[in-house]
């Protein structure tokens, strides 16, 4: 009815030829994780395709791939494999734990100097601004009348200096007359 003598046999040895090739193309890793449906799924494919071929009178539906184990000489290379990956992922995800924890600080400090710095500049800018707008209202009085606008700012300097002196004597430059200075608190 076949054109195979012994289809069972066949069909194991095509099942495994299969198997063999398509997990060939493969990491360890992904046969014993990940794969396992891919390589399911290719492996129908591949299957009935040569099943066709024989003539095996036999269609595949589905193949479960079950207790996926490296061979035993390997296995524990395979788990010190595993373990290191996951310590390396268990790191990975502590570094950017870290990263998330100091970048975004670093950042808003660096926002929050950028802004200082440049509200200082603004108040820097600001403050010349007003003390040339002063400078120029001082100087247009100074052109109308120059002796009691020099008068006014000598009294002023004065009036903010001598509180600072302290106790202080002050005589005329041939020292005949003494006048001690006393100490005057101003009213602001």
């Amino acid at each position: 009815m076949f054109k195979v003598r012994n289809p069972q046999n066949t069909l194991r040895d095509v099942s495994e030829a299969v198997l063999r090739q398509i997990v060939g193309d493969r990491t360890v890793n992904e046969v014993l994780t990940v794969g396992r449906t891919e390589i399911a799924t290719k492996m129908v494919e591949l299957a009935n395709q040569i099943c066709k071929e024989y003539s095996l009178g036999i269609k595949i539906d589905q193949i479960v791939l079950q207790d996926v184990n490296p061979p035993e000489p390997v296995k524990a290379a395979f788990n010190a494999v595993n373990q290191a990956q996951q310590e390396r992922e268990t790191l990975i995800n502590q570094a950017k734990s870290e990263y998330n924890k100091v970048i975004p600080k670093a950042s808003g400090q660096a926002e929050e100097t950028i802004q200082q710095a440049e509200g200082f500049a603004t108040e820097r800018v600001n403050n010349a601004l007003g003390e040339v707008a002063r400078f120029n209202a001082i100087y247009k009085e100074y052109i109308k009348v120059p002796e009691v606008t020099k008068r006014r700012i000598y009294l002023e300097t004065m009036g903010s200096v001598l509180p600072k002196l302290g106790s202080k004597i002050i005589i005329d430059e041939h020292g005949n007359n003494v006048l001690p200075l006393l100490q005057m608190q101003l009213s602001k």
